[in-house]
């Protein structure tokens, strides 16, 4: 087996799930810990190199500690969206990451008091009303699941070619992963019980012909993308307008059957 492509190293070794996320006030996390960079191609021959790190988001460290919080903006689905609400996806992502341990469970499985913890700490940070709890909770859910589905990517990229490099967690988390609580969730995926669920979650993905391609934003970034191009907000969206973009790649090609069914 030959090692990962140039993405598939990045992604695991350089690895920030978020576009620049905040880290929580009092966090020990280095921002900025050394990445390993490919060498000749062989895996036991890596270099370092400082890389910028996660953004800590001073801005709303700043604003916390004046007692002022962000807005945010909803749409008339109730869904937040704009820089307030991006900036919030990215502080549940950190927080996540942060304080709750990496465990080879499910999202419901976690206590209530974390979750009730997660809630806090939004609210000090952000002007959200009480109505928003449920979906802070659920999205602090969708990025720790996220976080959990990078890190076993990345354990079946190296387990053959770098094996060495799954003995302690990736660099840019070596301070918030407990090493046992790593090692346990690297076991745990690479157990036949694991395998078999993995192997029933990829002949399901293979039947998929149309994969979208919106990251984390979603429809609701397509959505908001729209309506900045249009210049007002839109009651009713061309749902056809709706697929065709959100399985359109970065630099605008449609790929596969994809193609096939736009032309039509």
């Amino acid at each position: 087996m030959e090692r990962g492509g140039d993405d598939e190293w990045s992604a695991w070794l350089d690895y920030d799930g978020d576009d620049g996320p905040s880290l929580p006030e009092g966090s020990s996390v280095d921002p900025e810990q050394p990445s390993v960079e490919e060498g000749s191609g062989d895996p036991e021959e890596q270099t370092q190199k400082n890389t910028r790190g996660r953004s800590k988001r001073n801005d709303i460290t700043k604003m916390v500690s004046e007692g002022k919080k962000m807005e945010i903006e909803y749409n008339h689905y109730g869904q937040h969206w704009g820089t307030g609400g991006t900036a919030k996806v990215t502080r549940i992502g950190a927080w996540v990451r942060t304080n709750i341990p990496l465990r080879d469970i499910t999202w419901p499985k976690v206590s209530q008091d974390l979750k009730n913890q997660l809630w806090e700490h939004i609210k000090v940070a952000f002007d959200v009303p009480d109505t928003d709890k449920r979906m802070t909770i659920a999205k602090g859910g969708d990025r720790w699941k996220d976080w959990k589905s990078t890190l076993t990517e990345g354990i079946f990229t190296f387990k053959d070619v770098a094996p060495h490099l799954l003995e302690k967690p990736p660099k840019l988390y070596e301070k918030i992963i407990n090493l046992q609580e790593w090692r346990e969730f690297v076991d745990s995926r690479l157990s036949p019980e694991f395998g078999v669920k993995r192997k029933r979650a990829q002949e399901s993905r293979a039947c998929n012909l149309y994969p979208h391609r919106t990251g984390r934003g979603g429809v609701r970034m397509i959505q908001e993308q729209m309506e900045k191009e249009f210049g007002h907000q839109i009651t009713e969206f061309d749902r056809s307008e709706i697929w065709k973009r959100s399985r359109t790649k970065s630099n605008g090609e449609v790929e596969g059957p994809t193609a096939e069914v736009v032309k039509r």
